[in-house]
């Protein structure tokens, strides 16, 4: 019996054109989604505060009131403004004075931080030494209040102020920056000074 001679093997199927052309059009919009979602993170952009720019002097408007800051004073001593013991520091106070008229109905501001120069972020609460308490303000009213915040030289230069109402939520709301318009020449000036600078204490009357 004669053994059978093998036919020829058949060529592999090539894709068809159509199928190359799909399977490229699905890859390229993957990589486009993907660098969409990473370029504009969608839940960052709609938790982030609604920030509003405006330098010292300008009438910052918010949702919840009008607020002014005024010119900054700086210096190694702080005098808190109540009576109590001068504050003494290795690096600068920075004492921020602001008007707030809130809107609508009386309000208590207490978001405080600043955005130091050097990169770094300072926190101000309302308690310690870096405070923001400016009580409650009533619409019609003007409030007047202080921020002071203590830090290092080398964050006064370009130092940025950010006010805000809640406290430990500012998203999806009014946040004010204001720049502060301070310099290097600023920060060695008050860093040689222990002339003390005074946190002016919160009033409905202008100090």
């Amino acid at each position: 019996m004669s053994t059978p001679t093998p036919g020829p093997v058949p060529a592999p199927r090539r894709p068809r054109a159509q199928t190359l052309g799909a399977g490229a059009a699905v890859l390229a919009a993957l990589a486009v989604g993907h660098v969409v979602v990473a370029a504009f993170p969608v839940d960052e952009r709609v938790q982030a505060s609604f920030v509003r720019p405006a330098a010292v002097g300008e009438r910052v408007q918010l949702r919840y009131a009008h607020l002014t800051a005024g010119a900054p004073t700086g210096s190694t001593v702080l005098d808190p403004g109540d009576g109590s013991t001068l504050l003494a520091t290795p690096g600068v106070w920075l004492a921020v004075p602001l008007t707030i008229e809130t809107k609508g109905q009386p309000r208590a501001l207490g978001f405080a931080e600043l955005l130091g120069g050097d990169g770094r972020t300072y926190r101000v609460f309302t308690g310690g030494r870096s405070t923001f308490l400016p009580g409650t303000s009533q619409p019609g009213i003007p409030r007047y209040a202080t921020v002071q915040v203590e830090l290092p030289p080398e964050a006064v230069p370009g130092a940025r102020l950010r006010i805000g109402l809640e406290q430990k939520d500012q998203r999806r709301d009014d946040v004010a920056e204001i720049d502060l318009g301070l310099t290097r020449a600023d920060a060695d000036a008050w860093a040689a000074d222990d002339t003390p600078v005074v946190a002016t204490r919160s009033s409905d009357v202008q100090p």
